[in-house]
């Protein structure tokens, strides 16, 4: 699967192609990067380091974001599903985008956020694989309820 980025293959969002044509002629070469480049964007980009690095655990052989982390949830979940750790991982370490901005209007960036969980999901493959270099770390992204990321684990 080709990852969005390679070889410069990335379409630009709507919210950031109407932003920097506001800007006129001497915008034209902007990319993404530039809009961040703006007071209100410096705590909200630092932030999303959490989103794409996310801190993690370990547990019952499983790793887990620590964010959505609660023992008794996942004991839960393996009581349901004892022979499937993997599908307890996936389930407890699914994350939906729209609940991360359950306060925000997404109506301007809905063409861009499943492009988002894809970024994430690449982010979560590298940083897992590299913190647990034992584990095969499998991420997905669905569209069950707007875009969501999960990922689950396996030894070797």
């Amino acid at each position: 699967m080709t990852e969005r980025g390679h070889d410069g293959v990335r379409p630009l969002p709507d919210f950031f192609v109407k932003w920097r044509d506001g800007w006129g002629d001497a915008a034209v070469t902007w990319t993404p990067t530039d809009y961040l480049n703006q007071d209100a964007a410096v705590g909200a980009t630092i932030a999303a380091g959490w989103l794409y690095n996310p801190s993690t655990v370990t547990y019952r052989g499983g790793v887990f974001l620590a964010e959505r982390f609660n023992a008794a949830n996942v004991d839960e979940w393996f009581e349901r599903y004892p022979d499937e750790p993997a599908r307890v991982e996936s389930v407890v370490n699914a994350v939906k985008l729209y609940d991360f901005f359950a306060n925000c209007d997404t109506d301007p960036y809905e063409d861009s956020l499943a492009g988002l969980a894809a970024d994430i999901s690449v982010c979560w493959r590298g940083v897992l694989s590299l913190r647990y270099p034992e584990l095969t770390v499998h991420v997905e992204t669905a569209e069950d309820y707007g875009p969501s990321v999960t990922f689950w684990t396996e030894l070797g």
